[in-house]
């Protein structure tokens, strides 16, 4: 049987990465740092994923190990394996990497042959490649040859969310996940082939990306502002909003008309397809995702390549029309949220120096028509803010 070394045994990486390896037929064995966790997966070599959806299905992840991951053990484990795969946060590939590292040292020592495919399934741009970094820095150059030879350092991208557990989960290992998910995985990297049913194998994985970034994420953030200026709690309630609802259907295809222009690959047919599933998702009634969160940090979700002002450089670009994606960095403007740092730090500045030059530091846009647009949004949004009828405003 083949077998796959997955470290991070959190609810992605048994409910979503560790879930499919296991239907894709591979020996999963999770490297974790949590002593309990690692004692509970060796003693019950099993678990439970309930996926929710419309309604509740329920899976069984059976025949799994599990070692602790900083261990000689772990190690041991990479010597045989077919594919390496992470879930534990951008943050934390440096002990992976030393792990990885120690472990391929071994695999080599003992001349093993067959090739191994590293992906970091991580919620980064391009995770693997930095992880690659990482593991070359610890090695000698003799076996940095065999890496490259042997080693494939795949990049890809991931997607799914893991819901709040209660109500649904009942036993400790029990993971709990939306229906939907996405495995997108960059072929030319890999060393030999991977077969993993449901994830999707593609030549360039920039479009997949951006289209992420932009289509999900950055209809994400609109709901997350609009709703936030509506008083919604939830994005759930905030896309029960017809206004908000139409807004981010707006944003999509903004975004959609860019993408296509950037990247021919992708038809408006597929985009379209994609954004629909995105919205449908934003609706799902088991996941409440507090709009305070998915706007945390506007400061970041404002610069120049992230999820609102990316894609309305690639649809100017594109000479498309943008008043959606322009009415949504206006909401992000207004995001006035005294527990969020980064939202503070962005209306100070606009009281000193004023909305335009605190768009344009922001989001690096310098053309006057595009920056005057979100000013007089913005302007509008204040204007409706002041009124006694804030939550009946229109969007």
């Amino acid at each position: 049987m083949k077998k796959a070394l997955h470290f991070g045994a959190g609810n992605i990486g048994r409910g979503f990465i560790g879930l499919l390896l296991h239907q894709a037929g591979y020996e999963v064995v999770f490297a974790d740092v949590v002593p309990t966790l690692v004692e509970q997966l060796l003693a019950e070599k099993a678990y439970r994923v309930i996926t929710l959806d419309d309604d509740v299905q329920e899976e069984r992840v059976t025949g799994v190990r599990a070692c602790l991951l900083d261990s000689d053990a772990c190690r041991q484990e990479v010597i045989d394996a077919d594919v390496i795969t992470t879930a534990v946060g951008l943050g934390n590939l440096g002990g992976v990497s030393a792990v990885i590292a120690d472990g391929l040292r071994l695999r080599k020592e003992q001349k093993q042959e067959a090739p191994i495919n590293i992906l970091a399934c991580e919620n980064a741009i391009r995770a693997t490649s930095q992880l690659k970094e990482r593991v070359l820095a610890r090695v000698d150059d003799s076996l940095r040859e065999w890496i490259d030879t042997h080693v494939g350092f795949v990049d890809v991208a991931v997607d799914r969310i893991a819901p709040n557990r209660e109500g649904y989960a009942t036993q400790p290992l029990d993971c709990v996940v939306e229906r939907f998910f996405e495995w997108d995985i960059e072929e030319p990297a890999l060393k030999g082939t991977l077969d993993i049913p449901g994830a999707t194998f593609v030549q360039d994985l920039n479009p997949f990306l951006e289209r992420k970034l932009f289509m999900l994420n950055g209809a994400h953030a609109t709901a997350a502002y609009a709703g936030f200026f509506k008083h919604y709690r939830t994005v759930l309630e905030a896309m029960q909003d017809a206004e908000i609802a139409s807004l981010v259907a707006d944003v999509q295809m903004e975004a959609a008309e860019g993408l296509k222009h950037r990247y021919p690959s992708l038809s408006l047919d597929m985009l379209r397809t994609y954004a629909q599933a995105v919205r449908a998702r934003f609706l799902n009634p088991h996941i409440q995702d507090d709009v305070a969160r998915v706007g945390r940090d506007p400061l970041r979700k404002l610069s120049a390549d992230d999820r609102l002002v990316g894609p309305l450089r690639l649809a100017l670009a594109a000479k498309v029309k943008t008043p959606a994606l322009i009415r949504a960095i206006a909401f992000g403007f207004h995001y006035n949220n005294p527990s969020d740092e980064a939202a503070s730090k962005i209306q100070a500045e606009i009281q000193q120096f004023g909305i335009e030059n605190t768009v344009k530091r922001i989001t690096g846009l310098s053309e006057s028509s595009i920056v005057d647009a979100i000013a007089e949004q913005y302007h509008a949004l204040l204007r409706a803010s002041h009124s006694d009828a804030t939550h009946g405003n229109e969007v």
